[in-house]
């Protein structure tokens, strides 16, 4: 894997960088940070190229160490499978002759109202033994529009999905822990990515008597996005990680996540804090051992604004030497192993290392 920063959102930068990486069998993924990018010229741009081209323009890009604001990431993966488009719909329908691999890419539009059945689509298609890793690309002003880049150009309401030919070994963490223990809660009404009712009751009237004596604010529409930062909800997942649901704003007496929740789905109210972040990274980072060459990393876009200045600490901890790695700040995180479900995750790091 070789990787080029592209320190300004400029076309014909990243055209020049692209040709100097461009090989035979080469597959160039495309970590933007949404900044500056003229999206016109970056759909004409893609659209005329003849290598496989797989990306998005997200919140920000990982190189390294270093947090991406403006330009981008172009990495060249070399002996890829062919990539698919699928759209993101409620009945969504995968190709059948998506390539058989151990790994894919799964690069998707964050913000579109029908992830989760193309998630179980791509399960239920591909099957148990992959291995799965990705993100959601997107605008951190939580407006959709034009974010997933391929050979088609740059588009919305789509996946993009890659076979990867390595077998790499996955990371899945986060840090959340449950505020309450021994409380687990039932989402008894929803739809798709909004909870109307928790336990039977409005489900922002359960999610302020539970926060507010613990925050010690009064939670209003106006302010909920700032505390809710701090208390995701999490899908309880028997010997493994919670799945992380991010409220991140109220509608009427609802709560509108970052991913879909079932009706009838357990949860419990989770909290974190510097420590118990930065520890679940530096788990991360340890991935792989001596005999990594490769790494590529997913970390939600929510853990920078809820750890500030301090992620840069974060980021040392998931990127802790000089392997190539690349990434992205995401709305959303794309998990799955041979031993574990594939899952579309918030507030949650996911590190892939080769």
């Amino acid at each position: 894997m070789r990787v080029r920063v592209l320190p300004e959102p400029n076309v014909s930068l990243l055209d020049r960088q692209a040709k100097e990486l461009a090989c035979a069998d080469t597959t160039l993924l495309l970590f933007l940070a949404e900044a500056g990018w003229s999206i016109p010229e970056l759909d004409a741009w893609a659209r005329a190229q003849t290598l496989t081209v797989v990306g998005g323009i997200f919140p920000r890009a990982i190189g390294g160490r270093q947090l991406i604001e403006r330009g981008g990431v172009l990495v060249a993966l070399q002996n890829t499978g062919k990539s698919t488009r699928v759209p993101l719909t409620a009945s969504p329908q995968i190709p059948g002759d998506l390539p058989d691999a151990r790994a894919y890419l799964v690069l998707l539009d964050g913000l579109a109202p029908h992830i989760q059945p193309v998630i179980e689509a791509l399960y239920d298609e591909l099957g148990v033994g992959k291995t799965f890793l990705g993100g959601g690309a997107g605008s951190l002003s939580l407006t959709q529009g034009p974010c997933v880049i391929s050979n088609a150009g740059v588009n919305q309401n789509e996946a993009i999905v890659l076979p990867l030919n390595s077998n790499p070994s996955l990371g899945v963490r986060h840090g959340w822990q449950p505020l309450y223990p021994d409380l687990i809660l039932q989402a008894t009404e929803t739809d798709g990515n909004v909870i109307h009712t928790l336990n039977w009751e409005p489900a922002y009237v359960v999610y302020r008597r539970l926060v507010e004596p613990h925050v010690g604010v009064a939670i209003t529409p106006e302010n909920f996005f700032e505390v809710a930062k701090a208390y995701p909800l999490g899908l309880l997942r028997p010997g493994d990680e919670f799945i992380v649901r991010d409220p991140i704003k109220v509608e009427g007496q609802s709560l509108v996540c970052v991913g879909a929740v079932r009706p009838n789905s357990t949860l419990m109210l989770l909290h974190g804090n510097l420590d118990s972040l930065l520890t679940a990274a530096d788990e991360l980072g340890k991935l792989g051992g001596l005999g990594v060459h490769s790494r590529l990393v997913f970390d939600c876009i929510s853990r920078v604004l809820f750890l500030g200045e301090a992620f840069a600490e974060e980021l040392h901890r998931l990127v802790p030497d000089d392997v190539p790695s690349a990434g992205a700040l995401t709305l959303g995180e794309v998990s799955g192993s041979p031993s574990s479900r594939l899952a579309f995750c918030n507030k949650t790091s996911v590190l892939a290392t080769w």
